[in-house]
């Protein structure tokens, strides 16, 4: 399309370049054509200009602000040439079937005797799409050919007329403009006028014309009276280009420091609190406070902790519990979501999640039945939860610091059953109660401390959610009871 535009324009050009060297009648015969022509190609050129003006706009946005100026200085020349040439969206005005007023006469497409105050045309539009619109004609104003003797009926120098839509609305400012024209320098020049734009939201709608004065000392003719879309194209905004590495940067220095100022508060209160604990805790004291210093050395990484341990997840009143700080998962796959393998100071651990219990991920695993019991689910569904719980204890813990609260382990035991903490979450058993991928391994028969009987209550209650939130979560969605009240 760009390509036939550019050759009809070219030749328009060209053909304009020349005009004024052509004898008159010549000339007057191009100048037919070249309008025939631009009246041929203004649809098509205007639904490119449509184009340039959403592409440039696209470009702005995106940054590309030299190929935004391209297509803007693109559709400004489409748009000089076609200046002044009448839209082919322009809603025209016909005098047929209106009605006159006053002393206003028409004649073919010519309105003209506007005589006396009010006199003017009414239009009912059945079908005005709303929207923003100026009314544009062109006019003749020339004196009288008779004089006048009274001083106050002499010829007039400019006229005024009022438009817009008739409505006893008071918010109808939008809706009406006033208009100007001046005297012609002959009897047979007109000239384009052209209003303020309005604003028209209702269809039908019935548009009024009328002189503001009678002119009876002028003869003032007006034709081609239409309204022509006013086409909305969004300016270029000015944006400054960002140094985006620069300003991400910026914030997470910014970001660094705020959370460095916030753990310093934050540490000293807990090490002030630490030193008011009982005699008896005197050895766990020691381990938080060593736990401590080692936090406050390390100055280059990421000021992040692992979070204050309250009653329901502190390893002070969870009494024989050892600690293990800074682990990282192993590689290659956990072996269930709730077994896995640790890296730990140059040293590999099994670990296995203290009171909860996730499905298996195999067949054969003689626990199968015992977890679809568990959660009343088929065998089959089971499978499918634990090995979900797997890739989700994969992903979850992959690439985090682990803080591990163990038993210690018992004599030709393999494996760690610990408590397992998350910088910035708290206890992923938590995390995997929320999610419907593991349930609770309560001990029995056997004596607990006061802060184990409080974690298990707090476990026990993330179950109990699990399971009674609409829709369940996980397993429990799959659950024979869940699925028989349906």
């Amino acid at each position: 399309m760009r390509l036939l535009l550019s050759s009809v324009l070219l030749a328009l050009l060209a053909a304009s370049s020349v005009a004024a060297q052509e004898p008159a009648d010549l000339a007057e015969a191009r100048q037919v054509l070249l309008t025939k022509a631009l009246a041929d190609s203004q649809k098509v050129t205007e639904q490119y200009l449509l184009a340039l003006a959403a592409r440039e706009t696209a470009l702005a946005a995106a940054g590309d602000y030299e190929q935004a100026k391209q297509f803007q200085q693109r559709r400004q020349q489409l748009a000089t040439i076609y200046e002044g040439a009448e839209s082919t969206n322009a809603v025209p005005l016909s005098l047929v079937g209106t009605r006159m007023m006053g002393s206003v006469q028409a004649s073919g497409e010519s309105l003209g005797n506007f005589r006396s105050s009010g006199s003017g045309v009414e239009w009912s539009l059945f079908r005005l799409t709303p929207g923003k619109y100026r009314f544009e004609f062109e006019a003749n104003m020339a004196d009288a050919p008779v004089a006048f003797a009274s001083a106050k009926l002499q010829p007039q120098d400019k006229a005024v007329f009022e438009f817009g839509e008739v409505t006893g609305l008071t918010s109808a400012a939008n809706n009406r403009a006033s208009i100007e024209i001046t005297k012609s320098t002959d009897e047979t020049t007109f000239v384009k006028v052209q209003s303020a734009e309005m604003t028209f939201t209702r269809s039908p709608t019935t548009l009024r014309l009328v002189a503001a004065n009678g002119y009876p000392a002028n003869i003032i003719r007006l034709r081609g009276l239409k309204l022509v879309p006013v086409t909305e194209t969004a300016p270029l905004a000015p944006v400054e280009p960002v140094d985006a590495k620069a300003t991400l940067e910026a914030i997470r220095s910014t970001l660094a420091s705020e959370l460095a100022m916030a753990q310093k508060a934050v540490v000293e209160a807990y090490r002030n609190d630490l030193e008011r604990v009982d005699a008896k805790d005197k050895n766990e004291v020691k381990a938080e406070m060593n736990r401590l210093e080692r936090l406050a050395e390390k100055k280059n990484e990421k000021p992040r902790f692992s979070p204050p341990r309250s009653l329901a997840d502190t390893a002070g009143n969870l009494d024989g519990f050892d600690e293990v700080i800074e682990a990282t998962l192993a590689e290659g796959p956990p072996e269930t979501g709730d077994r896995f393998k640790v890296q730990h100071e140059g040293r590999e651990l099994k670990v296995r999640l203290l009171w909860v219990v996730c499905a298996p991920v195999k067949s054969e695993d003689k626990i199968l039945n015992t977890m679809a019991a568990r959660f009343r689910i088929d065998t089959e569904d089971a499978l499918a939860v634990g090995r979900a719980a797997q890739e989700f204890t994969a992903g979850y813990l992959r690439g985090k610091k682990l803080r591990l609260v163990a038993r210690p382990m018992r004599e030709g035991a393999d494996e760690l059953e610990a408590l397992v903490f998350l910088p910035d979450v708290g206890l992923f058993q938590n995390v995997l109660l929320d999610q419907g991928l593991a349930a609770l391994y309560v001990p029995i028969n056997k004596k607990t401390s006061v802060g184990e009987n409080t974690l298990l209550e707090s476990l026990f209650a993330r179950e109990q959610a699990a399971k009674t939130r609409v829709p369940p979560s996980g397993a429990w969605a799959l659950s024979h009871d869940n699925n028989s009240k349906k």
